[in-house]
């Protein structure tokens, strides 16, 4: 593999990274849950993406897998707003 291709694949997922954001997991139901997330550069995909690997995340943490129960996006204005995704879900056992 060439030297640039491996700093590529290496710094490209780190760049994309840092253009998109989650928020805090909010528990709405005993067992059902939402969180955001927002892209500047990835839209309504990255927003939606980064969300829902923070809800993957939220849910093996506690032993259980994620179950996705609804998502809304919105677009974003590049520069002004970012893209944003609200991702409700479950945690099942």
């Amino acid at each position: 593999m060439k030297p640039h291709r491996l700093y590529l694949g290496f710094f490209l997922p780190v760049l994309l990274s840092a253009c998109s954001s989650g928020g805090a997991i909010q528990q709405l139901d005993r067992d059902t849950y939402m969180v955001t997330g927002q892209s500047r550069l990835n839209g309504n995909d990255g927003a939606a993406a980064n969300a829902v690997l923070n809800a993957d995340a939220y849910c093996k943490e506690r032993g259980k897998r994620m179950q996705l129960t609804g998502a809304e996006t919105s677009d974003g204005v590049f520069g002004v707003r970012p893209s944003r995704s609200v991702v409700m879900f479950r945690c099942v056992g």
